[in-house]
């Protein structure tokens, strides 16, 4: 749910993870790259936590994994915009998902 440079195109539902944060801790959507550090991010303070429960109760409490999917078609649906068009948004998407 909180991929990097999420819902990219949106203003008040931005995720809290950035590929590349502004001097203010916003988002530059507009650095370029490849995303590494907020894909680590993303890894170390959601993916890692959120599997370390699972694993916690893995045997013990069935369990269904649903992937949020509000992002992704906002991705698709705004490629032309400069804040979602770029690589380290559309990395963040393929390999955060």
């Amino acid at each position: 749910y909180n991929l990097p440079n999420r819902d990219c195109h949106a203003r008040a539902s931005n995720g809290e993870i950035c590929c590349t944060y502004l001097a203010g801790g916003q988002c530059n959507y507009l650095a370029g790259g490849f995303c590494e550090a907020g894909l680590q991010e993303y890894r170390v303070e959601y993916v890692d936590r959120f599997a370390a429960v699972l694993a916690e109760f893995d045997g013990k409490v069935p369990v269904v994994i649903i992937v949020e999917p509000d992002s992704l078609p906002n991705l698709v649906t705004n490629l032309a915009n400069p804040r979602c068009g770029d690589a380290a948004t559309q990395q963040a998407y393929k390999l955060g998902v």
